[in-house]
């Protein structure tokens, strides 16, 4: 049957079909992934978390977001937000998290990043160590290791140095009352974590104080091959040319330095070394460096008193952690060791980030707008603020900040581009 249409009915076009906009996104969810960042944030947030997927992605979603948070807290926190008299806190670092919730729900975030046993040193030096010397170190390394106490727990920090500070690469905390084995085994650890991180082209130099001249500590990194500094104590028994004696009471002359080869370090282990001895005009008393035995070539005396001038910057930064940070005044009183280690962790990339940034290219500007130099000049220069200073002006003041997020976004791309700290400079 053949179906008729009335000619002046007029046919209704087909609209076409509007694409509804994609929904915004729902902000539960964001907070269930952990990702409900403060917008004026989550840039640099997103940027720290693209870094460490490229150059750590072995650290997983969870910790890398946990870190993340972590850095730019401190970032934050540095621009005057801290309570308690500049005192670490905390109640202020859970106030200055990147997070768009309330404070009971950033205080319960940040007491999980606390208590988050892969947050550890051991997971993150590999990190640390990319960061500071870059995807490809070659030669030997000079790493400075020193001891600091921070609120009754031991830190045995070891680092780079750069603008007369040591950037950090790993670290270990303890106390000696909850220390399972001896404190040597827990630095001989630490000293091999460090060797392990480091590509075959590369080899670690450890530059040590007095506190690590021991005899089986020498022993050991010569067994594995591992150069070494380390200053010892006057008082110990050393044999030289078939002659016992101490090595206070080694020949050497005010201001030039001496080196003695193939000696025998300590009077029952023999341990051979080279003996280079400086006694600087302006300090009360001399060096007694150790070096490996037959070393001259690699190691060349001026050189060796140079790396360890290089050990007093570890000092500063000590100084830098407890004072201007505010390390000193935090109280940790569950598992303070564990916890003060990742929040460390955090610290040390947020600290490599802010050296950086007060010794490049923006501390020009900072500085002709915030400094006045001295009159006469104090450790070979007029200037009174240091590189972690000049980051935190940088931090604190409006003017800078166009500059400090272009500043900011370059580092994180040379990190990605596998460049080491010293190499950023444009």
């Amino acid at each position: 049957m053949i179906r008729k249409t009335d000619p002046h009915r007029t046919r209704k076009r087909r609209q076409p079909s509007r694409r509804e906009p994609n929904p915004p996104p729902d902000p539960q969810r964001k907070r269930r992934a952990g990702r409900a960042f403060e917008p004026e944030q989550a840039p640099i947030v997103e940027r720290v978390l693209r870094l460490l997927a490229t150059v750590a992605p072995e650290l997983g979603r969870w910790l890398s977001l946990g870190l993340a948070l972590l850095t730019v807290a401190m970032l934050q926190l540095w621009r005057g937000a801290r309570s308690g008299n500049g005192k670490l806190t905390l109640g202020a670092l859970s106030r200055t998290l990147p997070l768009e919730e309330n404070e009971k729900a950033r205080s319960k975030r940040l007491y999980r990043l606390l208590r988050n046993g892969s947050l550890d040193g051991t997971v993150m030096t590999p990190l640390l160590v990319r960061l500071a010397l870059g995807a490809n170190p070659r030669g030997w390394v000079p790493i400075l290791v020193d001891q600091t106490e921070v609120g009754g727990t031991q830190v045995i920090m070891a680092g780079i140095r750069l603008a007369h500070r040591v950037l950090p690469v790993a670290f270990t905390c303890y106390e000696y009352e909850k220390l399972r084995k001896s404190q040597n085994a827990l630095e001989n650890s630490l000293l091999l974590l460090i060797a392990a991180c480091l590509p075959p082209p590369a080899k670690p130099l450890f530059v040590m104080d007095r506190g690590y001249a021991r005899a089986s500590l020498l022993r050991h990194l010569r067994t594995l091959n591992i150069p070494f500094l380390v200053r010892g104590r006057s008082n110990t028994i050393v044999r030289l040319e078939g002659k016992r004696l101490r090595l206070g009471r080694l020949p050497h002359r005010r201001g030039r330095p001496c080196r003695y080869s193939h000696a025998a370090y300590q009077d029952d282990s023999q341990e051979p070394v080279d003996i280079v001895i400086f006694h600087d005009p302006h300090f009360q008393q001399p060096w007694f460096l150790l070096v490996p035995a037959g070393s001259e070539a690699q190691l060349p005396t001026a050189e060796v008193v140079a790396l360890y001038r290089q050990r007093m910057h570890i000092e500063l930064t000590f100084r830098d952690w407890k004072t201007h940070l505010g390390v000193r005044g935090l109280r940790l009183e569950v598992d303070p060791a564990p916890r003060l280690g990742r929040l460390l962790l955090a610290l040390s990339c947020a600290y490599l980030l802010a050296v950086l940034l007060g010794s490049g290219p923006l501390a020009a500007a900072v500085r002709a707008h915030s400094e006045v130099l001295r009159s006469q000049p104090r450790h070979g220069t007029r200037r009174r603020l240091s590189a972690l200073s000049i980051a935190i002006l940088a931090l604190s003041l409006a003017r800078f900040a166009h500059l400090l997020s272009r500043e900011l976004d370059r580092l994180l791309t040379a990190f990605e581009r596998g460049l080491p700290a010293a190499d950023t400079s444009p």
